[in-house]
């Protein structure tokens, strides 16, 4: 019931949760069947709560929330599965009914995020199981499941931490203070590019002392 009151509290409906539970709404996927546009005349929705309220059933429905009841599409999400970990989390958890071809990594966020119950100003950071960030860059986060080559079965690892702990790009005026130069070289190849020569890129460090990732950034920023 807590997921009940927390998606009403995300369209500014929370007002309406007893009566909602009065009407036998129990879990999210009761609303898709369990309310008539009459329920919610008799529960006094003044026209944008009824639009609030058709945003909510809109999310719960392209999030996954609510299984659809046409019988091919639902076996066919369900053919679909990714599984995901956080700390302290005993084993994985199991994610179904997503479609990689239409959501997206933001979508999975917000699926995840919903189902931790993590505040607004919460945010999830999402891994592969080999430690590579999926999250880092919010163009990408826009990309399908598909596009950004999360297979089924997928497990990923997640963190959750405060939105004002994500960093912004680097200001243009840091990049004056990175030097190309050390007596290691790293190689970096740059993913979603064609595997050529030319995408291969080399930087100088010390790996005694080696640099924060943001730096690693700005190195490869200047090439």
């Amino acid at each position: 019931m807590d997921k009940v009151f927390k998606l009403l509290e995300n369209y500014k409906l929370e007002k309406f949760y007893n009566q909602f539970v009065e009407h036998g709404i129990e879990e999210v996927q009761d609303f898709i069947d369990g309310v008539t546009d009459e329920d919610l005349d008799n529960m006094k929705f003044k026209k944008v709560q009824k639009n609030r309220f058709k945003s909510m059933i809109d999310e719960i429905q392209r999030l996954g929330l609510a299984p659809p009841h046409e019988g091919s599409l639902r076996k066919s999400l369900q053919a679909y599965r990714l599984y995901y970990s956080f700390p302290k989390c005993q084993g994985h958890k199991e994610i179904l009914d997503m479609d990689p071809l239409q959501n997206t990594v933001e979508d999975l966020i917000l699926r995840i995020s919903f189902h931790e119950s993590i505040s607004d100003s919460m945010t999830v950071c999402l891994f592969t199981a080999d430690g590579m960030p999926l999250t880092d860059d919010p163009f990408f986060n826009t990309w399908s499941l598909k596009d950004r080559h999360i297979e089924n079965g997928s497990e990923l690892y997640a963190i959750f931490t405060p939105k004002e702990n994500l960093r912004g790009t680097a200001r243009h005026s840091q990049k004056n203070d990175i030097r190309n130069e050390g007596p290691n070289s790293v190689f970096c190849h740059v993913m979603l590019k064609v595997t050529r020569q030319k995408d291969i890129y080399q930087f100088k460090c010390s790996l005694i002392h080696f640099p924060p990732v943001s730096h690693t950034r700005l190195k490869l920023v200047l090439e």
